[in-house]
């Protein structure tokens, strides 16, 4: 898996390669998610196939192809004639999105922790040290793409390739869910200052009990940050130091 940046900060990894035609249908596909995910373009906004095409000074076969790639990943929601809309995120789905995740990357981890190489772990830890830059940047969008690449990528040396489309859709509508309505200002010092390097390092020593409770440390500890109303309806103490569900 090889990481470059693009353009800015867009991470790109091996399996999200992009084909030469397909180049300006994601390309405005990158953008609208962006501007989504920052809460930039929220449900209120209208959203034409005929503007975005003006805009982007491309057809609108191309923003029609975009637009199917983030309907897909729940991030609008196309009615037809009567237009696009960005969907909205409530509390109590997102509590239920956390749920979801945990229980799958917690599985995921359990696999993974058994399976991953030398090799997996050092790219897991380009990707922590990539999302450290990214942090120190203050981008929030590509922290977003590196930590969803991050914790994807766990998932995928677990080898579970049905429940992968599942995860990856969870993972966008939770970080769109937290920072859309953070517009991008994030309080970056009041979250654990790295919060990936600790996981791959359980992972490499086969600590598959470590790692789950690191990860769901991680998640627990950024949603008390960032969302604590979810956080509270999601998680408790159990009086040892560690949340658990």
């Amino acid at each position: 898996m090889t990481i470059t940046e693009v353009g800015a900060t867009e991470v790109e990894t091996g399996q999200f390669a992009v084909p030469k035609g397909a180049r300006k249908s994601r390309a405005v596909y990158k953008s609208l998610k962006r501007q989504i995910l920052l809460g930039i373009l929220t449900p209120d906004s209208p959203i034409t196939e005929q503007s975005l095409a003006a805009e982007f000074d491309c057809s609108q076969g191309t923003v029609r192809e975009a637009l199917l790639s983030l309907q897909e990943n729940g991030l609008v929601d196309r009615r037809g004639y009567q237009g696009t809309y960005v969907t909205r995120t409530t509390d109590e789905e997102a509590a239920v999105l956390v749920r979801v995740r945990l229980n799958l990357e917690c599985a995921g981890m359990e696999r993974a922790a058994a399976r991953a190489t030398g090799c997996d772990c050092e790219r897991l830890r380009e990707l922590a040290t990539l999302y450290l830059t990214c942090r120190s940047q203050r981008d929030v969008f590509a922290c977003t793409e590196v930590d969803r690449a991050f914790h994807m990528g766990i998932f995928q040396i677990a080898d579970m390739p049905m429940l992968e489309p599942i995860l990856k859709r969870t993972l966008i509508q939770l970080h769109r869910f937290v920072v859309s309505r953070h517009q991008g200002n994030i309080l970056w010092d009041e979250l654990k200052s790295d919060p990936h390097r600790e996981i791959v390092e359980a992972m490499e020593q086969r600590e598959a009990d470590s790692a789950q409770r690191m990860l769901n440390d991680h998640i627990g500890l950024s949603l008390a940050k960032l969302a604590p109303e979810v956080h509270k309806a999601v998680f408790k103490d159990n009086g040892s130091g560690h949340l658990s569900i």
